[in-house]
């Protein structure tokens, strides 16, 4: 039921990929995490106004130098820890970050931060596997993923989308620039295996990549670089490497091992569909409510 906020100051959502134009956009993920925060923001009935808002939701992809300052700032930090000064944090008002563990640290530095993980709205799907190893991403600046690399010469149906691949991987493994984000859930739970990997300062401060969510909440297996905390955040139902050859040795495991495959999917999927943008948006309209009757008189 649509709930109603007549005198709400309206929310104003930007993103990284706003830097971009349509059809380019989509290929970015913090496009769909924005789309699915104003669709959901939305369905509350909470006023979303991106042209003159009162409230600014920067999901931070890289700092923005036109932040308003005649508006109340809250900052929702997903990614990039290394770009992160007390500069750039003192033009918010409110933070909220995808690790406990750098949460904690903007607390000791006299930041008002609270953790708060990007939501999935992935649901299971019952199908056949069509792929031993999928991985949807784009490059690094045009060079290779480090999983990729550590992949090596498969014996595996391997599929990979997104931008610039073409030329870096077999031919065969190619599956094309983009893959419809609608249907994500779909090819994950079709893969046996989906790999994910992390820019070296996410994994050391404990940022987790929102795609892990997104194959488990699809009923998905995932293999992972191995971050900080992200044991006890899905307790230990997506299996991490550090070599090569650990890789190797988790990829031979669990391709023939369906059993334990979908026991770990399983425990991850029960995570992960916790994790919804209806509660997001729910801690985020709680916060503006607590703090708009005395900012916005």
């Amino acid at each position: 039921m649509v709930r109603e906020f007549p005198a709400a100051p309206p929310i104003g959502i930007i993103a990284y990929s706003d830097l971009y134009d349509l059809p380019e956009q989509r290929v970015w993920g913090d496009y769909w995490f924005k789309e699915n925060l104003i669709r959901e923001f939305s369905r509350t009935g909470y006023p979303v106004d991106n042209r003159s808002p009162k409230i600014i939701l920067h999901l931070f992809g890289e700092p923005r130098p036109d932040l308003p300052s005649d508006t109340y700032n809250i900052l929702w930090l997903h990614s990039h820890p290394d770009w992160i000064n007390t500069n750039i944090l003192k033009k918010y008002r409110k933070i909220y970050c995808i690790s406990t563990h750098f949460a904690q640290k903007l607390n000791d530095m006299g930041f008002d931060a609270d953790f708060l993980m990007i939501p999935t709205n992935m649901t299971p799907v019952q199908c056949e596997k069509k792929y031993d190893i999928v991985f949807v991403g784009n490059t690094r600046q045009n060079k290779m993923r480090k999983v990729i690399s550590d992949l090596g010469n498969s014996p595996y149906r391997v599929k990979i989308w997104g931008w610039g691949w073409k030329g870096l991987i077999p031919d065969e493994w190619y599956g094309g620039q983009y893959f419809e984000n609608a249907r994500l859930n779909e090819l994950y739970a079709a893969s046996k295996i989906v790999l994910n990997d992390h820019h070296y300062d996410m994994r050391r401060e404990g940022f987790i990549n929102p795609r892990v969510l997104d194959v488990l909440a699809s009923g998905g297996f995932v293999v992972s670089d191995q971050v900080l905390g992200m044991n006890d955040l899905l307790d230990h139902s997506v299996p991490t490497y550090e070599s090569r050859e650990e890789l190797e040795k988790i990829i031979d495991r669990f391709i023939r091992d369906d059993a334990g495959r979908e026991k770990l999917a399983e425990r991850g999927r029960k995570i992960a569909e916790q994790y919804t943008y209806a509660a997001c948006c729910g801690e985020i309209i709680r916060h503006i409510n607590s703090i708009s009757g005395t900012l916005f008189l």
